[in-house]
């Protein structure tokens, strides 16, 4: 098939990324969604794999979801074109018996970075692939920032790396929804300098967006009353998506609609069959609604949508534009629901729809010297081919030598354990412990999660969603790594209460108005378990103390110091600026909520002090404190405005309190958290 670029070029974005594939530049394309990326990426792979009956092509994506569907399209290709691509996926769900021929003759293989991961051990079986790769597509590339955008880049360099050892030298093509820094974030993701493509061919809808406060108790919970708009738009024929922050919401929205029998939950964690029959129901019209996480965020054809529905913020700019921009995807009229709960962060945007409206992105974060992800990714490196580790990395080599998991040879360091290393490196993870849910009846496992989030959510007397039903924790094993869970039935939810001490090393002065001075350094966070509250519909019905073994987190942060009395009455007041701060930072900067914690104190173990933590939420830290430290007074300014425009007297759930606290929200003191916020706005510039 011969195709013809001066035609292409007039549907100006994918002919502005054919001609530069053409050219072998290294090319990312940063557009909204529906805008055509999949066109613009697929015609020069085409072009190149038309002229070199050799040349193969890798195309990765975040979720495997989205590789099925993009099979598809690759398969429609193949057959209108005339080419011999055989076009599949390798991911974890293909069957060992079609891996072979999938390496023997495919020239384009879908995957994701888990599965590109899991065989870079073996690329001497990759051999025919690997000597003749041309491109390497990266899409939805916005999606790899903070931990998983961490791992994910050390994985693209050690993909470049084994390829190298054969000869080639892939281009790479890089889609990605709107975000701030794309140059910079393409570069720390592949390690090259890429061309910015930027544009929208794609025919606009007409889309109407509606603020919704969903905060109100009058009309029940944000997520009874997600369940009973998901229900009068479905029996209306609406096609509607929802999407929820977490698993947990998913689940408990699905199970309000269980006698709906055209809506269905959807979510990582299902099986392959269970997602792949919810994605096929819901773009054949056999299904109305769903109730998904993230996972169906991304561009996943699901046909025509007139509804989407975001029960809170998602955590950025960008992602809200990407959820919401699911409907209306053909150009047809559609309408984005925004759902704003009684959080902090979600009421601030019901305050300020501008702030996402006027579509000022953030800032894809990826952390290139986190200590704990380069070492994992040396050990797998090294266990692939000898290896050279550069000057700048060079310490924490020595260092595994040290330990006696590398080895010099004559040709660099190899890898000197018996342990496989790529199974203790978990991408969507800094720790590499994690803990099997596992139903008493059935003797199966339900989920697994990671250690840390376990002794938060799997202690025993824990309640805990899965599929829309209620189990309680029996039994944590903390040696086995196994949580067991009991079914039954609960009308109450519980919530772990922390107990934390923070130690600080490496401490630097950043700045000064007299009234706070702030600091970045290292911190040590030690974290306890002590106990659980039983909760009823916001009301306490019980606590418990439980006997845990503390975490300890070796991170970044970020630290404030102010010129106060060490009075404990002040420290409601700090209390309340923490949780402010934390909460609006996904606003500042861009992170997941969970992605920085914070920690409030009347003596700072650094100067005596009373003082305010932030610090990254991972070992090691990705630098989003460091982000946060860099707009810290514009960060007090944004935390003033929306206490200070709260309604409230003394501190509601909209403001200052959060349903996440480790102390219970206490002590809390909204009015002093405003006199000391406008004090500090009141002694001058940070110098």
């Amino acid at each position: 098939m011969a195709f013809d670029p001066e035609h292409i070029a007039t549907l100006r974005t994918p002919g502005l990324v054919l001609q530069s594939g053409i050219r072998g530049k290294d090319t990312i394309l940063c557009t909204p969604t529906a805008s055509g990326k999949t066109l613009a990426f697929l015609l020069p792979i085409l072009q190149a794999l038309a002229k070199d009956e050799d040349a193969c092509a890798l195309l990765l994506y975040p979720l495997k979801a989205l590789t099925n569907d993009q099979l598809e399209i690759l398969k429609q290709a193949e057959m209108q074109s005339g080419l011999f691509l055989s076009p599949a996926v390798y991911d974890g769900d293909t069957p060992q018996t079609k891996r072979p021929k999938i390496r023997q003759f495919s020239r384009i293989v879908l995957s994701n970075p888990y599965e590109i991961h899991e065989i870079l051990p073996y690329h001497q079986m990759w051999r025919r692939f690997f000597q003749n790769l041309k491109f390497i597509v990266i899409d939805e590339a916005h999606k790899y920032t903070g931990v998983f955008g961490s791992h994910v880049a050390q994985v693209i360099r050690r993909l470049l790396r084994v390829v190298k050892h054969y000869g080639a030298d892939p281009t790479f093509i890089l889609a990605s929804a709107s975000i701030g820094n794309p140059e910079d974030h393409a570069f720390r993701l592949t390690s090259r300098k890429c061309v910015v493509v930027k544009g929208d061919s794609a025919r606009k809808p007409k889309r109407h967006i509606v603020f919704m406060d969903a905060s109100k108790p009058e009309y029940g919970s944000p997520f009874v009353q997600a369940a009973n708009l998901i229900r009068t738009m479905v029996s209306g024929g609406l096609k509607t998506l929802c999407f929820t922050r977490s698993r947990k919401a998913a689940e408990f929205i699905a199970s309000l609609l269980e006698k709906e029998p055209l809506v269905a939950p959807y979510r990582a964690g299902y099986m392959p069959e269970e997602r792949r029959a919810i994605e096929k129901g819901f773009k054949e019209g056999k299904l109305l609604g769903v109730v998904a996480t993230s996972a169906l965020e991304l561009g996943i054809d699901i046909g025509d949508l007139d509804i989407v529905v975001l029960t809170g913020y998602p955590g950025s700019v960008s992602t809200f534009w990407q959820q919401i921009g699911r409907a209306g995807r053909k150009g047809d009229s559609c309408l984005g629901i925004f759902m704003a709960s009684e959080t902090i962060v979600d009421q601030y945007v019901l305050r300020h729809p501008e702030r996402v409206l006027q579509k000022e992105y953030e800032v894809a974060t990826i952390s290139l010297d986190n200590p704990h992800i380069v070492a994992g990714h040396m050990l797998c490196s090294a266990s692939e081919l000898p290896l050279s580790p550069d000057a700048e990395h060079e310490e924490i080599a020595l260092e595994l030598e040290r330990k006696g998991l590398l080895r010099r040879s004559s040709k660099g360091f190899i890898y000197a354990s018996i342990t496989r290393p790529h199974a203790l490196v978990k991408l969507d993870a800094i720790s590499q412990k994690t803990v099997a849910l596992v139903d008493e009846a059935a003797n199966k496992t339900l989920e697994t999660m990671d250690f840390s989030r376990a002794l938060r959510e799997a202690h025993p007397g824990a309640v805990y969603l899965h599929q829309a039903e209620t189990y309680v924790c029996q039994t944590l094993d903390l040696q086995g790594l196994i949580a067991i869970l009991r079914r039954q039935d609960v009308d109450y939810y519980t919530q772990s209460l922390t107990q934390k001490d923070i130690s600080v090393k490496d401490a630097k002065r950043l700045g000064s108005n007299g009234f706070v001075t702030s600091y970045s350094s290292q911190i040590v966070v030690k974290t306890r378990v002590i106990g659980y509250l039983c909760k009823r519909y916001d009301r306490l019905i019980g606590r418990n103390d439980l006997d845990l073994p503390p975490l300890t987190l070796e991170t970044k942060g970020l630290f404030m110091e102010f010129d106060i009395p060490n009075d404990y009455k002040y420290l409601g007041g700090l209390h309340a600026i923490e949780h402010t701060l934390v909460a609006l930072a996904p606003l500042l900067i861009s992170c997941d909520p969970s992605d920085l914690a914070g920690f409030s104190t009347i003596q700072s173990p650094y100067s005596g002090l009373p003082a305010i933590f932030i610090y990254d939420g991972q070992d090691g830290g990705i630098g989003l404190s460091d982000e946060l430290a860099s707009i810290l007074e514009h960060a007090l300014s944004t935390c003033l405005e929306h206490l200070s425009t709260c309604p409230c007297e003394h501190g509601c759930p909209a403001c200052c309190l959060s349903p996440q606290c480790g102390n219970d929200n206490q002590p809390m003191d909204k009015g002093l958290a405003l006199n000391i916020l406008r004090q500090f706005l009141g002694s001058g510039s940070m110098r």
